[in-house]
């Protein structure tokens, strides 16, 4: 899996003047992104192979020429069926509020096959790849005509209100538990923990949480704690030892172990693939600066 450049479920949108962000994901049959969510508007444009994105419990099935959208604060996660590539959009929500787009309030259709839609997405990647002149603002031209479309054509035909039922008190449990879990990732951690912080029985939290998430609480945790090691350990900034420690592991091994099944390599390959790509950088030959 290629990680993007954001945090998981509050993106940090950088660039103050541009408003999205913008990265591909590549994944092999049998891996997955995990389960999370956000408040902004996420697009996911299928180029390659077959996916199944599942938002709110609803299962998608998508394959190249797709666009896959998910509305603000679903809980979405993608698997892997076929070799798998998408661009993943994430459009800021307080842009869409500013510019008049009801992010929150109004509900968007999910499946999506239009034409005009996949030429803004693919206008977006092109700009952003090339970098040419005025390619931002070209760029973001181009979002608020997906938005436009989007709003305009694609809305719900009855959209499902926030009401208090039991699908979406569950919802609201797993949501909180996954910022509990990303907010504590690197303490010590108990399922019992988990359960006084969303305030659920052991019982029903965890057969809530499988239910929606696919991942029993431990395989999550130690998933997400595998990827922030790896992202770690790419740096080649740390030991494996380090990262274990920093991610929440009590022992060198058992962390070995678990990143391997995880991962599907083990640790110490991902830190001297990380340390061969840093000596790489320092290396690198400079730019000349053009003074004379």
């Amino acid at each position: 899996m290629l990680n993007g450049p954001y945090e998981y479920e509050h993106y940090t949108i950088r660039d103050a003047m541009f408003p999205a962000l913008l990265h591909e994901d590549r994944l092999l049959p049998g891996y997955g992104i995990l389960t999370n969510w956000h408040e902004n508007l996420e697009l996911l444009w299928f180029t390659k192979g077959k996916g199944l994105v599942i938002i709110d419990g609803v299962q998608i099935e998508a394959g190249p020429g797709d666009i896959v959208l998910v509305n603000s604060n679903c809980l979405h996660r993608v698997l892997c069926l076929e070799d798998l590539a998408y661009y993943c959009l994430i459009i800021d929500k307080n842009f869409c509020l500013r510019c008049g787009f009801p992010a929150e309030a109004v509900r968007l259709r999910s499946h999506i096959r239009d034409g005009l839609l996949r030429g803004n997405f693919k206008q977006i990647v092109r700009l952003l790849a090339e970098k040419p002149p005025y390619g931002k603002a070209e760029a973001q031209a181009n979002i608020l005509l997906l938005l436009t479309r989007l709003y305009r054509d694609f809305q719900e035909d009855s959209p499902e209100p926030e009401a208090a039922g039991p699908k979406n008190s569950q919802l609201v449990m797993v949501r909180g538990a996954i910022r509990f879990l990303n907010s504590s990732y690197q303490q010590s951690l108990t399922i019992d923990d988990i359960c006084r912080q969303v305030g659920a029985s052991k019982f029903h939290f965890c057969r809530v949480f499988r239910a929606v998430t696919g991942k029993t609480v431990v395989d999550y945790l130690n998933l997400l704690r595998c990827e922030r090691a790896q992202s770690l350990l790419s740096t080649g900034a740390c030991s494996v030892q380090e990262a274990a420690e920093r991610c929440g592991f009590s022992s060198a091994s058992y962390f070995s172990m678990v990143y391997k099944r995880q991962i599907g390599e083990s640790p110490s390959a991902t830190a001297k693939r990380g340390a061969s790509q840093a000596a790489r950088d320092l290396t690198a030959p400079s730019i000349p600066s053009g003074r004379g």
